[in-house]
C-alpha cells in the first residue's frame, strides 16, 4: 500500500460525509415524489401543491448531482491506489464488509464507514470485527475470530452506550431519592391492607400527613344529634375501626422514630407538636 494510514482516513472520511448526505437527501427526495403523486392521484385541481412538489424535486436533483460529482472526485482518488476499508451495515445484526458492492447487501442498505480501519491489515479489521465479519468479505477469517463478540467501537454504539448510562443514572437517581423521601429506615414503602384494596405510603411526608388524618374522629359516637342512640352493632363497628386506625399510626409513628434513631415516645412527641401548630 503506496498511500499513508493519514491520507486514506482523510479521504474516506471527506467520502463517508458526502455519502451520507446523498442518502438524506434521497430520502427527502422519495417523499417529494411520493408527495406528487399523491396530490396528482387525489387532488389533481391542487395545481399549487403539485408545482411546488415539482419545484422540491427539482432542487433535490439538483443538490443530489453536486454530491455526486464530489463523490465521483474522490472515488477516483481511491481507484488510482485502492486501500482497505470496513463497512458496517447500520442493523441491529449488521456485518462489517469490506465494500458496499457485496453480494448479500442491497441497493437499500446503508452503511456506517469504518474510517478508524482505513488502509489497515484485512486481518486486523476481521480480528476487530469478530463475529460481525462477513464471511463473503472475508472468505479466510479464521473459525475462532467469527465466534469472538465485535470489538469495534461506532459513535453509534458510544451513543446508545452513553443514553443507556444515562438511562441507568437516572434511575438510581430516583431510587435514591424515593428511598431517602421514603418513611422508613430501610427505604421501602410502607403498606396497609384494607379488604381488597391495598394502601401504599410511599414518601415521609404523605405519611405524616396520614398521621394527622387517623387523629380525627377517635372518639365512639354514642349517639346522633338529636340524641337516638346508635345500635350495639354500629358502636362496635366504630371501635374497631378506631382501633385500625390507632394501629396504622403507630405502624406509622414507629416506622419514623426508626428512620430518625428515636424512641417512639420522641417520635409520637414531635407528631404531636406539628399536629397543634397546623391549627388541627
Amino acid at each position: 500500500m503506496s498511500v499513508t494510514k493519514e491520507f486514506a482516513v482523510k479521504i474516506d472520511t471527506e467520502l463517508s460525509s458526502w455519502y451520507h448526505k446523498r442518502w438524506d437527501l434521497s430520502s427527502k427526495l422519495d417523499v417529494a415524489e411520493d408527495t406528487k403523486k399523491f396530490y396528482e392521484k387525489h387532488y389533481p385541481t391542487r395545481v399549487d401543491e403539485i408545482e411546488k412538489a415539482i419545484g422540491k424535486i427539482a432542487v433535490i436533483k439538483s443538490e443530489i448531482s453536486a454530491v455526486n460529482v464530489e463523490i465521483a472526485k474522490l472515488n477516483k482518488i481511491y481507484n488510482q491506489d485502492p486501500w482497505t476499508r470496513a463497512f458496517l451495515v447500520l442493523a441491529s445484526n449488521g456485518h462489517v464488509h469490506s465494500s458496499m458492492d457485496c453480494n448479500t447487501c442491497f441497493p437499500t442498505t446503508r452503511y456506517n464507514w469504518l474510517v478508524q480501519y482505513s488502509n489497515d491489515e484485512e486481518s486486523t479489521i476481521v480480528e476487530d470485527a469478530g463475529q460481525d465479519a462477513c464471511t463473503i468479505c472475508y472468505p479466510s477469517a479464521p473459525a475462532e475470530v467469527l465466534n469472538r463478540p465485535s470489538r469495534i467501537v461506532t459513535a453509534d454504539k458510544i451513543a446508545k452506550a452513553e443514553a443507556k448510562a444515562w438511562r441507568d443514572a437516572k434511575k438510581a437517581e430516583k431510587i435514591a431519592k424515593e428511598k431517602a423521601n421514603a418513611p422508613t429506615k430501610s427505604g421501602e414503602f410502607l403498606y396497609f391492607k384494607n379488604g381488597k384494596y391495598t394502601e401504599v405510603i410511599k414518601t415521609e411526608r404523605s405519611a405524616v400527613t396520614e398521621w394527622f388524618n387517623l387523629q380525627w374522629n377517635r372518639e365512639v359516637v354514642t349517639h346522633y344529634y338529636d340524641g337516638t342512640p346508635h345500635t350495639a352493632e354500629s358502636i362496635l363497628e366504630q371501635e374497631q375501626h378506631n382501633a385500625k386506625n390507632k394501629e396504622k399510626a403507630e405502624i406509622i409513628c414507629q416506622s419514623l422514630a426508626e428512620k430518625y434513631g428515636v424512641s417512639f415516645d420522641q417520635q409520637l412527641k414531635i407528631l404531636q407538636t406539628k399536629y397543634k401548630k397546623r391549627g388541627y
